[in-house]
């Protein structure tokens, strides 16, 4: 009886037309049997009228028939087509299906590589849906689009061409700009997605980091790092660990005090914070100053162990009583070893009784 009732409720507008759709484009199950060229040309009109129409019952045929029109050279190119292009932006990036705005930005990341491509993406105005999409509801989704502006930053130029690109910037740094404006109220979890993905982009290397830099987005790590939030200072120094691994994020973290500042909660002198969540970001403190080390050379060495004291919180790490930051602490050992005047100092520590 429940079921007869719930099939005589009268459909509404939206569904009405999504029949309507599907009862004038050929299903996908069909489509996949004709030819890629007739796909590729008498059929494209109805291959994309096919994404409006789908529902998410469609959604594995759908990827298969756009894996099939836009494969191998011949379908990159149809992808920089106006009508293709369109059809990503009004359609597939903003689908109810989470399945379906994925596979669209899995053939949207084809175009990452190159600044022609992603400033033909800005034109058609489907970089700033990608951009929109770091922000998704799906995490699936939201991974997808920060898949494509990793790739994107492979190359500094196609980086360049997002950045310059004001409202696909715009849309990805509104997160950080919405904490920026309410710094009373923390930052929120779409802002850390952003901020990780700037995070990974600048570790790519010195261009990319200028960039970043240059964008205003690294400047959301250090309010993360200062907030009173513990738990979000953690990813502020999932951050620093990318940072350091670039000479240039090496210089921002020197110009920002945030070497000083962790050289201080490495000898457990935390200004903020209760003690078991300082000892909670204690391994991520190692990892960040192991990275540090590691890429910094002599002059990180002197820093850390000459004169930041830094050698004496690890070997209390190591020792058999220490506490859960040991693997993080012999990284941080490691990182200093690899330089000559770091492993000189390693040496003598351990020589003079250490572990």
């Amino acid at each position: 009886e429940r079921r007869a009732r719930r099939s005589s409720r009268p459909l509404s507008t939206a569904g009405i037309s999504r029949l309507q759709e599907k009862s004038h484009v050929m299903p996908p199950s069909d489509l996949l049997r004709l030819p890629v060229d007739e796909l590729r040309s008498s059929r494209l009109a109805e291959l994309l009228a096919s994404i409006d129409a789908a529902d998410a019952a469609d959604a594995p045929l759908l990827t298969l028939l756009f894996d099939k029109a836009f494969g191998g050279d011949a379908g990159l190119q149809l992808l920089r087509s106006a009508a293709v292009q369109e059809a990503l932006r009004a359609t597939a990036l903003v689908h109810a299906d989470d399945a379906i705005r994925s596979f669209a930005l899995v053939h949207c990341k084809r175009l990452a590589a190159a600044a022609a491509d992603v400033s033909l993406l800005g034109a058609s105005g489907v970089l700033q849906q990608i951009a929109v999409l770091v922000s998704d509801a799906s995490l699936g989704v939201s991974q997808r689009a920060v898949g494509f502006f990793v790739a994107c930053a492979a190359s500094a130029g196609a980086l360049r061409a997002v950045l310059d690109h004001a409202p696909s910037r715009t849309a990805l740094l509104a997160p950080c700009a919405a904490a920026a404006a309410d710094p009373a109220g923390g930052v929120p979890a779409l802002a850390l997605r952003t901020l990780a993905l700037f995070g990974e982009i600048a570790a790519i290397g010195d261009a990319q980091c200028a960039m970043c830099e240059e964008s205003g987005a690294l400047d959301l790590a250090l309010a993360a790092w200062r907030g009173s939030d513990e738990l979000v200072r953690l990813n502020a120094l999932e951050v620093f660990a990318l940072l350091a691994r670039v000479p240039r994020g090496l210089h921002w973290l020197e110009a920002h005090g945030v070497v000083d500042d962790l050289l201080a909660q490495a000898r457990g002198a935390e200004a903020d914070g209760d003690a078991p969540m300082a000892e909670v970001q204690l391994p991520s403190v190692f990892h960040c100053l192991a990275e540090l080390l590691e890429a910094g050379g002599d002059a990180a060495v002197d820093k850390a162990l000459s004169t930041g004291g830094l050698l004496g919180p690890l070997w209390r790490q190591l020792e058999p009583a220490g506490g859960g930051a040991r693997d993080a602490a012999l990284a941080a050992v490691r990182g200093a070893a690899c330089s000559r005047r770091g492993g000189i100092l390693v040496l003598r520590e351990a020589a003079g009784g250490g572990a």
